[in-house]
């Protein structure tokens, strides 16, 4: 009888990957991905994150880097545009300021 064919066999036909991507065993942690995501992770480290990321294309780990990225986009919207706001005001009292 083939593992094809015993249903016990079968149930334990397992690869380390397998075991690896079910059980999340080299996910990075959140707050690792986020600082991959910055550029503040050691060399090693860094190249790790990418592999897992890229080569194992962990759908976890992905699913959480896009909302990351999300989130970092849509909170920098509104900030660059308070900034872009307070500086063309700045700017515009330097230039009644020196005019006067």
């Amino acid at each position: 009888m083939s593992a094809e064919e015993d249903p016990v066999e079968a149930k334990l036909a397992f690869t380390v990957a397998t075991v690896w991507r079910e059980e999340r065993i080299s996910c990075p942690h959140p707050h690792l991905l986020q600082s991959w995501m910055q550029g503040g992770l050691p060399a090693g480290a860094g190249e790790f994150v990418e592999f897992h990321l890229r080569e194992s294309q962990c759908p976890y780990c992905n699913a959480v880097v896009d909302d990351l990225r999300e989130r970092d986009s849509s909170a920098k919207a509104p900030a660059l545009e308070d900034m872009r706001d307070r500086l063309l005001r700045s700017t515009a009292a330097a230039l009644r300021r020196s005019r006067a």
